[in-house]
């Protein structure tokens, strides 16, 4: 069992003046973050991994700070980094109770990949609202390996 997040809300690109990988979360992104902790509650986390973007590493602090675990920031979790890698990643057994927090794009560009390799495992794309997470349990009935919790949006 591993844990997909699409990092929480950071507001527009577009308004953002500096590098993109320093856009940080709104009010929203930390409110979201925050109610990750909630929704992973029942969940046995060992390891978080992030994307070097800024927004990334934030969506996982509450986590990290509720947990006791360090944030181990992994290249192959950023946009535009090679998608079978990633997927080869996910497949091991060694990512059991890690919680990955990575971006839309390369969500979704994991989940064609993972189609075309005939995987049921990683969600469709275009599915993950913003500090949304999918939980991966590669144990359970294929038609339950895959639970969505929605983003805490209060």
């Amino acid at each position: 069992m591993f844990v997909l997040v699409r990092h929480a809300h950071a507001g527009k690109k577009q308004r953002w003046r500096g590098p993109d990988a320093d856009r940080p979360l709104s009010t929203l992104g930390h409110r979201q973050a925050r109610g990750l902790v909630a929704a992973l509650s029942g969940i046995e986390v060992r390891a978080l991994w992030s994307s070097p973007a800024l927004r990334c590493r934030q969506t996982l602090m509450p986590l990290a700070a509720a947990r006791g675990l360090r944030i181990d920031i992994h290249p192959i979790l950023a946009m535009g980094a090679p998608t079978d890698e990633l997927f080869a990643l996910l497949s091991t057994p060694g990512v059991d109770g890690a919680v990955f927090c990575t971006h839309r794009e390369v969500l979704d560009a994991l989940a064609e990949f993972a189609r075309t390799q005939g995987s049921t495992c990683v969600p469709r794309a275009a599915t993950t609202a913003k500090g949304g997470a999918w939980v991966v349990d590669r144990t359970a009935d294929p038609a339950e390996t895959l639970r969505y919790i929605a983003p805490a949006d209060g």
